[in-house]
């Protein structure tokens, strides 16, 4: 009964559009994956901007007298803060302008700001620092999603979007092992004088470096990327359509998927960026690893194992989607987060080194599997005039709470009841309460994704 609902009929009944010559569409198949691989590479960038705090855990600490609290806060809550709220306007503005412009210039704010990170030498001014470089992220995913969803085919979404949700992988894996080989280097060269800043400590040399990068790919971007034709639309009748009231009625009627996807998103990723912030000081101080040796062993099995994890899942939910098995994206998230569980709970618990790694490695390659599948599966649920804004509501609620909590509740687990002794049964004890809840919420959700797919079919291939 729905106003979106007549919408979608009056889509539905229009003529078909004719097919274009095979040459054309080859081409715009060819350019879709370009974009794809570019977007995977400006959000592999914001995860080594982002994650290479935590390879530096030891020299922060140790120039800037940190507690592990401290440090949790610097890794999760500073970042989320503006990152969350810097998504609303970011995808209002994805949803009815231009995405290149948003993802180019949200790049070059972000790169800037993780080069600021290396300027200060204070934990309040690099708390601002790191509030900059969330706010700049920001506009990546929402523009990301929409304009994945525009380039491709439903079938082939699922693929593209493991693909960019490998980028956590990647730059988990670039900063592990760059990060940690570029202050390992800093550390033991010749102090680095440079104008206006003085001596630069390794820490932050490796945030100055990190963030040059950036405003060469803002530029490539700018110049290569195109604002692709909207389609899958639930309304015709200009570029923002839907009300406030049509918005509202669609999230209502879809509230207990959303409700229950988004719970065990949360409880997923407290537990992913807890591990991802803290297990290489847990390798470096209760596995007696050294930390370049830390940072290239995990770094190796993160962009390996946690990329082959999220490529594998992305085609196994395409294969499933192309036979008719849309609900298929969550069924395998369920069966990850049950296998995950008791290999996290025991991998923090295991005396040796060897035995650490042996486990980390399933784990890291299941990790890889939820992000892209869930994602996918709100773009299949939503027309293209709220893609934006379902993906900035998903990283106001789950992204602000998981990259706030999972490094500050890893932190703070050490600190007040293993008395900053035991990383390892910090990471062990959120795994306990994390993979239960998500693996409840997510069997709960099935039955309604399936019933907001079936709402869905009324704007497909419009």
């Amino acid at each position: 009964m729905t106003e979106i609902s007549e919408l979608s009929e009056t889509v539905a009944s229009a003529p078909r559009v004719t097919s274009p010559p095979p040459a054309a569409e080859a081409r715009a198949r060819l350019y879709a994956w370009y974009v794809v691989g570019f977007l995977t590479v400006a959000a592999t960038l914001s995860s080594v901007d982002r994650q290479v705090l935590a390879v530096l855990i030891g020299p922060v600490q140790g120039d800037l007298g940190l507690s592990n609290s401290q440090m949790g806060l610097l890794g999760g809550v500073a970042f989320s803060l503006l990152y969350s709220v810097g998504s609303i306007p970011a995808a209002w503005i994805a949803d009815q302008r231009s995405r290149r412009v948003v993802i180019t210039a949200g790049i070059a704010f972000w790169s800037a700001m993780t080069a600021a990170c290396g300027m200060v030498n204070q934990f309040v001014t690099l708390f601002l620092a790191r509030m900059g470089v969330g706010l700049g992220e920001a506009a990546l995913g929402p523009a990301a999603y929409s304009m994945m969803s525009d380039l491709l085919p439903r079938r082939n979404l699922p693929m593209a979007i493991g693909v960019f949700t490998a980028a956590p992988f990647f730059g988990v894996g670039v900063a592990s092992i760059g990060g940690g080989r570029l202050a390992q280097y800093f550390e033991t060269a010749p102090p680095l004088i440079l104008p206006l800043l003085g001596e630069v400590r390794s820490w932050q040399a490796v945030f100055l470096l990190l963030g040059l990068p950036g405003v060469l790919l803002a530029l490539i971007g700018f110049l290569t990327l195109r604002e692709p034709k909207r389609r899958e639309r639930a309304a015709t009748d200009g570029p923002a359509p839907l009300t406030s009231r049509q918005i509202l009625t669609f999230l209502g009627e879809r509230r207990r998927f959303l409700t229950l996807h988004f719970i065990a998103y949360i409880a997923m990723s407290i537990q992913g960026w807890g591990l991802f912030f803290w297990v290489i000081e847990f390798l470096v101080r209760e596995r007696g690893l050294p930390r370049g040796e830390a940072g290239l062993k995990y770094g190796l099995m993160a962009f390996g194992l946690g990329l082959t994890g999220s490529i594998v899942a992305g085609r196994l939910a395409s294969r499933l989607v192309a036979r008719g098995a849309a609900d298929s994206t969550m069924r395998l998230v369920l069966f990850a987060i049950l296998a995950l569980m008791p290999l996290a709970i025991a991998m923090p618990l295991v005396p040796r080194a060897w035995q650490t790694l042996l486990l980390l490695a399933p784990i890291t390659f299941l990790m890889g599997w939820p992000g892209g599948l869930g994602m996918t599966a709100l773009q299949f649920i939503v027309p293209n005039e709220l893609k934006g804004r379902i993906i900035a509501l998903y990283s106001l609620v789950v992204n602000a709470l998981s990259l706030a909590l999972g490094p500050l509740v890893g932190g703070l687990i050490s600190d007040k009841v293993f008395a900053g002794k035991s990383l390892g049964g910090s990471l062990s004890l959120m795994a306990a309460v994390n993979y239960p809840l998500a693996a409840v919420a997510l069997l709960l959700c099935l039955r309604p994704f399936r019933a907001a797919l079936v709402k869905a079919r009324a704007w497909e291939g419009a």
